[in-house]
Parts: structure tokens; C-alpha cells; sequence
């Protein structure tokens, strides 16, 4: 089956999202939500020089700034969660951001702009390999993977290490710290 111009719009934006998110995770974020905004809208930019997008070029930006504002303001896990590790390759794959609490454990984010056509099922391979990866790197402190659904926040599930059915966050024991906001 051939990928459409859609599929590749699709995957350019997620890629641009993640460049985002990254960049400012890394730099560090203004607490002041519009200096956030200022701040995500300037990397955006920077992001968008360095890998231009040609098919909706207008489009694509917009669609990447939203999806980075989204997961800045409403999933990045808050104090005393902190960021732990970037992009951070775990054998064949490269998970999105892992944040660590200390007295709770670790958590890995699988930042996605939504579930799509075919939902979880079409993810369960890589929530399945950071499952099996978190366990292995922090033990019993590993508390999970957030698939985290940027444009269906309703659809945001927490899988938890030996389980291989979600849950919804609302439902965990870190609902009041891992909800979206």
C-alpha cells in the first residue's frame, strides 16, 4: 500500500512536534503561560528552518505548535516530576520523554497527535517494547507508559508493567498527578 501525501503530512508533523517538545524540554520552559507561548511558537520556528515541510508548509506549522502547546500545558507531568531522559533510545526504538519523581517512580510518555483510524492496536508494539524496557531499566519503580493522545485528550491510557491492557488515567493511582489538565 503506497503512503499518501496525508500519511506523510501526518508523520512530518508528529516528527516536527517531537523536535519541539525536546528542544524545549531541554531548554526549559517559562512558567508564565504566555511567556510558554512565546517560547514554543520561537522553537517552532527555529524547528521549522532547520526541517522545512513543503506539503502545507502553513499548515504543518500551526498543527506542530498546537500539538507541542498541548502537551506542554496539559500532559507535561508538573513537580515534582522531572524530566529524566529525551529521546532516549531503548534498543531498536527512541521513547519520547521519560520523567522520574522521586518516592514514585519512573514514567515513560509516548507523546502521539491521536490514536487514529486503528487506536492502540496500532501502537501496542512500541507500548509493549517501553514496557518491557522500563521494567528492565528501573524495576519496581517503574510505574508505566502515558499514551498520551494530543488531539483526543479523552483517549490519553496509562499501561502499567505486566499488563497489557490500558487503563484510563482518571481510573490509576496517579490520577491526580499524570491527568491531562
Amino acid at each position: 500500500m503506497a503512503t499518501t501525501d496525508g500519511q506523510i503530512h501526518a508523520l512530518k508533523v508528529g516528527d516536527r512536534t517531537h523536535r519541539i517538545v525536546a528542544e524545549l524540554l531541554t531548554r526549559g520552559i517559562p512558567l508564565v503561560h504566555s511567556l510558554r507561548t512565546a517560547a514554543i511558537v520561537r522553537c517552532a520556528s527555529e524547528v521549522f528552518k532547520a526541517y522545512p515541510v513543503t506539503y502545507r508548509p502553513r499548515e504543518s506549522y500551526f498543527e506542530a505548535v498546537s500539538a507541542a502547546g498541548v502537551y506542554l500545558n496539559r500532559f507535561r507531568p508538573l513537580a515534582p516530576w522531572s524530566v529524566f531522559a529525551i529521546e532516549k533510545q531503548v534498543g531498536t526504538r527512541r521513547l519520547d520523554v521519560a520523567y522520574r519523581s522521586l518516592g514514585t517512580g519512573y514514567l515513560i510518555d509516548e507523546i502521539k497527535l491521536g490514536v487514529g483510524r486503528y487506536g492502540e492496536d496500532a501502537v501496542q508494539q512500541q507500548i509493549s517494547a517501553y514496557l518491557e524496557a522500563g521494567t528492565e531499566l528501573w524495576g519496581a519503580e517503574f510505574i508505566g507508559v502515558r499514551l498520551c493522545a494530543i488531539h483526543e485528550p479523552s483517549q490519553t491510557r496509562l499501561y502499567l508493567p505486566g499488563s497489557s491492557s490500558p487503563s484510563p488515567i482518571a481510573e490509576s493511582a496517579f490520577a491526580k498527578e499524570l491527568n491531562v489538565r
